[in-house]
């Protein structure tokens, strides 16, 4: 698949327009920093859970999509635990001090899936290419849940695990909006219009609703005395660069699926910055907060140039 380097060119330029634009609305006092925390409330529990459900209820049933999503979802499961892994002997091999190489690892394995990989794989390759992210999501749902927070808890071994809430977890109306969805897909259930119509408005309110709560992230953080975290930057470069490049050298070298976007789908979600998911576990599991929030910040300002050039590379 080659995709067409002016489409995606505009496309990221409108992206990045709406992280402006949500980076200025904050810094000039339209929005203040609490409304972030709604629009968030609104898009994980709403608008998101629409996206993933239209993706899928939207298409006509196709078994070569079945077997597409068996496949990425395999494949999907080997890769985030061999990038989980290895991400972990890099850390010790880099000498990461004990106490950041959980996080290290962890948020160079695990990308912003959901919350900028969805609406940036539904401008970039449609429809279809967002259906296989929700896929390798569930691949990335039971690996980060178990061994990727172990990693976490594993920066402070004094921590007691117990107070870990799987139920909330399993029961997210993102994984509940992927199961309804498979069902629907598989069963072929057709939904009414009455139903679809709505659904369909507010999943067009996502794309434009987390870029512009990304540059609200970005107008509230503090620069201040981050950017000189050697190990902050190297995990940066991991996670950016190194598993990006990586995992497109393998699929070079092994063809997933004769669809070319199984393979894009792998490269584009892992080219997202770190999951936004990482400064709430290490606030759950007291692991280190401020090595991960100054990793989440750096990723999130490269990313506006890294993912453009994975793009231009596929």
């Amino acid at each position: 698949m080659n995709l067409d380097f002016f489409a995606v060119a505009s496309n990221l330029v409108s992206l990045f327009a709406l992280i402006a634009v949500g980076y200025i609305v904050l810094k000039s006092g339209v929005l203040k920093a609490e409304a972030s925390a709604h629009f968030s409330s609104l898009l994980l529990k709403v608008t998101l859970p629409c996206t993933i459900f239209v993706s899928l209820v939207s298409r006509e049933y196709d078994p070569s999509f079945v077997r597409d999503g068996i496949t990425i979802v395999i494949a999907g499961i080997i890769v985030f635990i061999v990038m989980l892994y290895s991400s972990r002997a890099i850390a010790y091999a880099l000498g990461v001090p004990e106490g950041c190489r959980g996080v290290w690892a962890f948020v160079s394995t695990y990308s912003n899936s959901g919350f900028m990989g969805f609406p940036i794989a539904l401008a970039l390759l449609g429809t279809e290419g967002l259906a296989l992210s929700v896929m390798l999501n569930i691949s990335f749902n039971i690996t980060l849940y178990t061994l990727g927070t172990f990693e976490i808890i594993r920066d402070n071994p004094d921590h007691d695990s117990s107070g870990f809430d799987l139920k909330s977890i399993i029961f997210s109306n993102i994984n509940i909006a992927t199961v309804l969805s498979l069902i629907a897909y598989f069963g072929r259930v057709k939904i009414p219009s009455v139903v679809m119509m709505p659904l369909n408005y507010l999943s067009g309110i996502t794309t434009p609703l987390s870029m512009i709560m990304i540059g609200m992230a970005l107008g509230r953080s503090k620069a201040s005395n981050i950017f000189s975290d050697v190990h902050a930057w190297t995990a940066t470069a991991m996670r950016l660069i190194v598993w990006p490049l990586v995992i497109m050298g393998v699929l070079k070298l092994f063809t997933l699926s004769e669809n070319p976007l199984v393979g894009a789908v792998m490269i584009l979600i892992n080219a997202m910055p770190g999951a936004s998911v990482t400064t709430v576990l290490c606030e759950m599991y007291h692991g280190n907060v401020d090595f991960a929030a100054r990793t989440m910040l750096i990723q999130n300002i490269m990313c506006m140039v890294t993912i453009p050039l994975v793009c231009m590379m596929m």
